[in-house]
Order: C-alpha cells, then structure tokens, then sequence
C-alpha cells in the first residue's frame, strides 16, 4: 500500500493534482456524485444552517433522473422537500460541466429570482452562487457574480427572470428553470415562447406548488386540461 508519508512534496503534490483530475472527470459525467460535495443552506434551522445535500432520499434522486433524461419535465412540490436546492444544484452543474449554455430561472419576482441565483458582494448569497462557493475549494470554479447572474470560465451562464412573457421572448435558453410557475402570470404566453425552442434541443423544468387546476401548470402537469375527459 502507498504510504504518502514517504512520498516527496513533488510527488505528494503529483497525486493530489491526478486525483482531483480524476474525481473531476467523474462529477462532470456523473451529478449526483458531484453532488455529495455539495452543501445546502437551511435558514430555518440556525442551530444547523449548513447541511449536505440530500442525496439520502429516494425522490431526489429520482427527480435529479428525471431532469437528467427528459426535455420536459413538470413537478408538483410540497414544502421543505429540497426542490428549490435540487434543481438550482442541477443547474449548477449543468452550468459548470457543459461549456456555452444559457440557464434561465424564471420566478413571479425579481427580487426570489436573484435570491436563488446569485447577489452582488456584501449581499447574503444567492443559492446557486452559495452552492458554488461553499464546494471543497479544489473543486470550485471561478465564476464571475452579479445581481442574478452566474457566468462560467467555459462561457456557459445562468440568469434570473422575473415573471412575464416578455422576459423570456427575446432568449434562446438551454435549460429554462420555471419556479413557482403556477403562480406565474401570462403562463401560457411564457409557454408559447419556451416550447418551440424545446423542439431545437432545450429543456424546460417547471416546478410549483400547486395553485388549483385552472392554469397552464395544471394542464402541463397532467397531459391535459384538468375536467376535460381524456380520450381512451
């Protein structure tokens, strides 16, 4: 067995560089994996503000799948599952390991919208720009912050939107991230705009609690207008 206590500063050096290469080269393949080096921040439990990402759970992993696997995908949530963690986690390292892409997440309000991405420094920090700084340092990247905004050394972006059709019209997104879309207003015209782009090749991933059945989520969620009968 190596023993590193006999190995030089040099070679000792030699190895840790070739292991971070190579754990690297599986988290870019493999997000849950890369997820165990994440942390979250739960700002309901002072005592413990800091955990790890979840990755315990059955559900998260199957949603982290899920997205993985489907261009669409739509979630129904309840409260403290971790959703909100998850997906910006997945867009953090859908970000980091894919060069040249354009992450948009979209909420009713700009200022939830940076909340979840990122703040300017002396602000509390946004939670994906939080996921970001608070990995092992070897792993970290240096990414440039501004107010709900996240730019990668690989080109690739993701961006926070406040609500309404008219701010995601005019963008050509790779993953487009709607929080809370059933409390979205013009939820329709945001998917008028997002759906065409989903037949060149981007992903969409809606997420919300639910807001009863009369609204574009709802028809999203089930495949179908919610009382319409279904044909067999």
């Amino acid at each position: 067995m190596l023993d590193a206590g006999q190995l030089t500063r040099k070679q000792q050096d030699d190895l840790f560089g070739a292991l971070k290469q190579e754990l690297n080269a599986r988290c870019a393949t493999d997000g849950l994996f890369w997820a165990k080096f994440v942390s979250t921040r739960d700002e309901a439990d002072p005592e413990h503000s800091i955990k790890l990402f979840p990755l315990h759970e059955e559900y998260v992993r199957q949603l982290w799948a899920d997205w993985t696997e489907y261009q669409v995908s739509v979630v129904a949530k309840s409260r403290q599952m971790y959703v909100s963690w998850e997906i910006c986690t997945f867009a953090v390292h859908w970000a980091r390991y894919q060069p040249n892409q354009a992450i948009y997440f979209q909420t009713q309000n700009w200022p939830d919208a940076v909340a979840m991405v990122s703040r300017p420094e002396g602000y509390v920090e946004g939670r994906m720009q939080f996921i970001e700084n608070h990995l092992p340092e070897w792993l970290r990247q240096k990414a440039k912050y501004t107010e709900g905004a996240i730019q990668y050394p690989n080109g690739s972006i993701i961006a926070a939107l406040s609500g309404g059709a008219n701010q995601i019209r005019s963008k050509t997104p790779s993953l487009y991230i709607g929080d809370e879309f059933a409390f979205q207003e013009d939820q329709d015209k945001i998917w008028t705009s997002v759906a065409p782009l989903i037949q060149k090749g981007a992903r969409a991933i809606l997420i919300s609690t639910p807001n009863g059945s009369n609204n574009q989520f709802a028809t999203l969620f089930h495949g179908h207008p919610v009382g319409e009968a279904v044909a067999a």
